[in-house]
């Protein structure tokens, strides 16, 4: 490894219109936990730290509670493979889990309540 350098592969976010757009109930929850998402746009695989703080709250609602339990586990699961293959150079398989890793989060953005 070079002493004064590194190569690093990153997942960059590229929503048309921003976070808010594309997954309005998300990034309104998710605001709720940490607000610098009402102004920033950082990719899904960014914002899986911030829903697994959100699951660990007391104060949620029945119904969301168990969306965010019942979809987020599986989030949370796809997210650690992508980072392992991302760690291994592995990019088209990191490039499926992070397609599988969207669909997951469009599950999430349906089950949340309306904003």
């Amino acid at each position: 490894m070079s002493q004064y350098m590194q190569i690093r592969v990153r997942v960059e976010p590229v929503y048309k219109d921003g976070l808010a757009k594309a997954f309005p109930r998300l990034q309104a929850l998710l605001s709720q936990e940490d607000n610098r998402l009402i102004k920033e746009s950082p990719p899904l695989y960014d914002l899986v730290p911030t829903l697994v703080a959100l699951s660990q709250r007391r104060d949620l609602p029945g119904k969301l509670g168990e969306a965010i339990y019942r979809l987020g586990q599986p989030i949370v699961q796809i997210r650690l493979k992508a980072e392992e293959a991302l760690s291994g150079w592995r990019l088209a398989a990191a490039e499926k889990l992070l397609n599988d890793l969207e669909d997951a989060f469009a599950a999430l953005e349906q089950a949340l309540p309306p904003v």
